[in-house]
Parts: structure tokens; sequence; C-alpha cells
């Protein structure tokens, strides 16, 4: 399960929603990809990924976010319980409140390998980075709601942000660092890939390891 997020502000396009869609329905090692976008919106954003995720099966429920001025592929970490709200959503709210869960624990970390990861996409030519803040906009959001769900249902769960891609810099009148679109549909597949296989890893019998 792959989720990307719609445009907004000035981002007309978002790199997120365009790879989710590009992956959606391909297969990865014999698993189908689901590729959604959602929402920038605050109050709808949790109820729509759930009524996503509930009916479907998964080994791994993945975040994408857009995080312009960045040039590299970003593997966060970490999320936490909070939510800033100092900027709008599309719909032109505000964080309806401090915490994304008033249940929930004050972070959830990723489960996914992502210094392995890191290291791989590296390796293969893609910048990629390690990251400790998911931000604290609707990414955030998304990647608290991602972890909560996947441990709840002891599969896998994490986020990546990426950069804007190159027509979305070329469009708007400021400099911003850019990466190829086909450069982050493999990056992200590598990740998918890379997870299934520590899941695949980890649910071997420790007798049965190399």
């Amino acid at each position: 399960m792959v989720f990307g997020f719609e445009p907004f502000s000035e981002y007309f396009e978002n790199p997120s929603s365009l790879v989710a869609h590009r992956l959606s329905k391909t297969r990865i090692l014999g698993r189908r990809v689901i590729g959604k976008t959602l929402p920038v919106n605050f109050r709808t954003i949790e109820r729509t990924m759930l009524d996503i995720i509930e009916p479907v099966r998964t080994e791994l429920i993945l975040g994408l976010g857009l995080a312009p001025g960045r040039n590299s592929i970003f593997l966060e970490k970490v999320a936490l319980n909070y939510r800033l709200g100092s900027e709008k959503d599309n719909s032109g709210h505000l964080a309806p409140g401090p915490k994304v869960d008033a249940r929930g624990p004050d972070s959830l970390m990723s489960n996914l390998p992502v210094e392995e990861i890191v290291t791989r996409l590296r390796e293969r030519g893609i910048p990629a980075k390690l990251s400790l803040s998911a931000g604290n906009y609707l990414c955030n959001q998304c990647m608290y709601i991602v972890m909560r769900e996947a441990l709840k249902r002891n599969v896998l769960g994490g986020f990546v942000h990426l950069p804007a891609h190159e027509r979305l810099a070329a469009r708007l009148s400021r400099d911003l660092p850019s990466m190829n679109l086909a450069t982050m549909e493999d990056a992200v597949r590598k990740v998918i890939l890379l997870s299934l296989r520590f899941r695949a890893r980890s649910l071997q019998p420790e007798s049965s390891r190399t």
C-alpha cells in the first residue's frame, strides 16, 4: 500500500502522487502494489486512509510526501504525535488540535530497515539520507497514522520524502532542487523491494537464517 498526496499550495503537481500512481498495479516480488492519493486535509486524511487500509491485507504501508528544497530521497525514522498547525491545508483550515491521536504515544518509529535502505540507494547512485523529522504538516500526520495501523496489524510501515521533480521545479519562479521522476520511482520501488526482503528474513525461523 503506497500513499501519495495531492498538489498543495504553489506545488501544482505532487511527485508523491505521481510515483504512487506509476507504481499502482505493478508487482514487486510477486506482490501487487496499490497506489492511492490522499487529500491535503487535516480533518479527512485519517478517515480516507482507514477506508483504504481496512479492507486490504497488506505486508507494507508506505507514505510518500513532497519535501520542497531537498535534493535527496529522505527515509523518515520517526513520526511525532504532534501538529504545529502553522500552515493551512487545501480546505483552508489549520490543524484542529496539537495531537494526531489523543490516545496514542508521543512518537512512533518506522519499522523499515531505513539505514540499510539509505545505504543501498546510495550504492545505486541515488542520493538518499536518513531523517529524524517528518515535519509538522500532513506528512507527519500521515506517517503517524501509517505506523499506528502498521503496528496494529503487525506489518511494515514507513514514510519517504521526495524532492520536487523537474517539471515542477522548472515552472516555479524560484530556484528549487529537483530529481528526475523516473529516479524517484526507482528509489521507491527499491524501498519496497528491500522492505519486503527484510520482512521475509524476519519471518524465517532463527535456525534457518544465514
